[in-house]
């Protein structure tokens, strides 16, 4: 009982664990990419964001939430091509662009749980 009322209405979909860690890999790209400012405060900024996204779109019903994610991989696809930051993480963050939005549009499982007037809300 005590177990539901704590992880009730979260689940952790492969594709918002995935969107966690590729946050994770974005706030230290100086570190795996050698990436430079100021290429690397959006890196950083970004980074934060997407996990936040990514967590809060772990509850169910704020599952739509996850698509903010697709306007944060883009900007992070484009960010090379506006700041400077180094050739390694250009290609970085290209890549782990196109990782975010791919990784946005699957659903995800759903539980069998029921949440009133907030089901429809589930997508």
């Amino acid at each position: 009982m005590a177990r539901d009322f704590v992880t009730g209405g979260v689940n952790f979909p492969w594709t918002l664990v995935a969107s966690t860690l590729a946050g994770a890999l974005l706030i230290i790209t100086p570190l795996s990419f050698g990436t430079s400012p100021p290429l690397y405060f959006s890196d950083h900024v970004i980074g934060c964001l997407v996990i936040m996204v990514a967590v809060t779109a772990m509850a169910e019903v704020a599952r739509a939430v996850r698509f903010l994610k697709i306007a944060l991989g883009a900007w992070i696809a484009l960010s090379p091509f506006i700041l400077a930051g180094g050739a390694a993480a250009s290609l970085a963050n290209l890549a782990i662009g196109a990782l975010l939005v791919g990784l946005s549009l699957p659903r995800g499982t759903r539980s069998a749980a029921h949440y009133g007037g907030w089901d429809r809300a589930i997508i």
